[in-house]
């Protein structure tokens, strides 16, 4: 059976094009299983022992690791700047056919 399409071809309020949902993720819970059976907590804390070493040594894969495990991600920031560098102009208008183009 279709799901419902709106005249343009889009799914319509309420109907979906994946009735049955997302299947399950059996091969990576299966994955997660087998690791926690078999890497016990004092495998882990050997781990970051030799991870911590190796950042402290300059491996930057083991201290991002540390780092983005321990913090977080940084989150990106963008500067936005007007003309030269200068500050950036916004104009707020009713009508977009006010400033536009020449």
């Amino acid at each position: 059976m279709a799901a419902a399409r709106d005249d343009r071809g889009r799914f319509q309020k309420g109907h979906t094009g994946n009735p049955n949902g997302r299947p399950k993720r059996k091969t990576e819970e299966r994955y997660l299983r087998i690791v926690q059976r078999t890497v016990s907590s004092e495998d882990w804390v050997k781990i970051i022992h030799v991870g911590i070493s190796r950042a402290k040594a300059g491996d930057l894969g083991w201290a991002r690791f540390l780092a983005e495990y321990l913090m977080g991600k940084p989150l990106q920031r963008t500067e936005v700047a007007g003309p030269g560098g200068g500050a950036l102009e916004i104009v707020y208008t009713n009508d977009w056919r006010d400033h536009s183009a020449d």
